[in-house]
């Protein structure tokens, strides 16, 4: 299976928290994981907010700083490009989707499309985009309350 990873589930590799789990074990069962470049900026801003808001100490957020930095050049990434920044575009209005959630919905699309008929798992923690997800033909967690 190829997963595809939005940044709210990269995050859950390095914090315990909910749903931490089955995206650990998504990862480790994936033939290939996938993200675009935006979750780059995305993930290290969760691990600030978190320090700054006091859920994580200054050391424990540069640990898991620095090994995001060391995973980050396992990730094959969905290039950016017009056609997919169009794309979004459309997403959002055909779902009511924010920015850079249209964004990786895009990629995971593009994805699909190029892999000509294998299934790209879709793994995110936001309810909208999962629904989204699902209504463009991904598969996504279970029991995430759509």
């Amino acid at each position: 299976m190829i997963a595809y990873f939005d940044s709210s589930s990269i995050v859950k590799w390095f914090f315990d928290e909910p749903f931490m789990e089955p995206t650990r074990e998504l990862k480790r069962d994936s033939e290939a994981v996938f993200t675009s470049p935006i979750s780059y900026p995305a993930v290290m801003s969760a691990f600030y907010r978190a320090w700054r808001e006091g859920r994580c100490s200054q050391f424990d957020m540069e640990l898991v700083r620095s090994e995001f930095i060391r995973v980050w050049a396992n990730f094959q990434w969905v290039k950016v490009n017009e056609t997919l920044v169009a794309r979004a575009g459309q997403l959002i209005f055909r779902h009511g989707l924010r920015g850079f959630d249209a964004m990786h919905l895009s990629s995971a699309l593009v994805l699909k499309e190029e892999g000509e008929g294998i299934e790209i798992f879709f793994s995110c923690f936001d309810k909208n985009l999962n629904r989204a997800a699902l209504n463009e033909g991904l598969s996504v967690h279970p029991g995430l309350n759509i």
